[in-house]
């Protein structure tokens, strides 16, 4: 029973942290990529977008790697390469034998996706006050359900609930709104992951299950042996914070499925227009 347990409690921690930021990181990722083809590369479009959500995106690298004691070697928020197609970088070094080091990988790799989904959310309470109360419902959506399955089914409500405060007809006579829309396109568009950002959190995810796998060990010896339930509450934390980020990064990617359906339209009108 208790070996039962471990395992359950150690898989539903790895699907609502690793699971979560891996399905929405690709699902925001296929999206953007189908952007940019409907709108024809849009080499301008990725520079004007990215004057804003790339210093989000490196920002967020940036934090993670203080977080986790990383040395910053280097940082550009918005530079720039034709040649490569970069935008910006933060180059980090750390100490390979130290394990708080390595779990920080995962962290830095996938921090754009999770705390620029993050930004745009609070962006949005910051400049539009109309939209609190739906903001603020979402999220208990989340923290009211009691159980795993309702939690993952929570997320994807308070994600429909978070798009509709975003697309309230009460939001729109506030001048703000507009540009707060126009911001969180933007960073949209720019919290997917690089091909170098995968390669570094896959090394961190790693090293997290590993440590994962052994703090339950532990916490479910002391469960047994006290007759307490450590490993639940732990397990119940991390889904229930998995799910709210899950709901966030939802709200990511609707926008940029928002941007897709804009960018299908012109092409459309634009095709139609060619025809006549």
């Amino acid at each position: 029973m208790v070996i039962g347990e471990y395992f359950l409690s150690l898989l539903l921690q790895l699907l609502f942290t690793v699971g979560a930021v891996a399905l929405f990181g690709f699902a925001i990722y296929l999206a953007d990529r189908a952007f940019y083809r409907l709108a024809g590369g849009g080499r301008a479009v990725c520079y004007i977008t990215g004057a804003i959500g790339t210093p989000i995106h490196e920002a967020s690298h940036a934090l993670m790697c203080l977080v986790f004691g990383h040395r910053i070697e280097e940082i550009k928020l918005f530079a720039p390469d034709p040649e490569t197609g970069t935008l910006g970088y933060v180059r980090h070094s750390y100490d390979r034998h130290n394990l708080w080091h390595r779990i920080g990988n995962f962290f830095i790799g996938v921090a754009p996706v999770v705390i620029g989904s993050g930004v745009i959310l609070l962006l949005l309470v910051l400049l539009v006050p109309q939209s609190r109360e739906g903001v603020t419902g979402a999220l208990s959506v989340i923290t009211n359900a009691s159980g795993v399955p309702a939690k993952a089914g929570a997320a994807f409500v308070a994600a429909g609930r978070l798009f509709v405060s975003v697309f309230s007809p009460a939001c729109f006579t506030n001048g703000l709104w507009y540009l707060f829309i126009v911001v969180a396109l933007c960073i949209s568009l720019h919290v997917d992951l690089s091909p170098a950002d995968v390669k570094g959190s896959v090394s961190g995810a790693v090293v997290l299950v590993l440590a994962l796998a052994a703090v339950d060990a532990v916490l479910a010896v002391a469960g047994a042996v006290t007759g307490a339930d450590p490993l639940g509450a732990v397990t119940s934390g991390i889904v229930t914070g998995g799910a709210v980020m899950s709901g966030v990064m939802a709200l990511s990617l609707a926008l940029s499925l928002v941007l897709v359906a804009i960018a299908a339209v012109v092409r459309l009108i634009v095709s139609a227009a060619s025809r006549t």
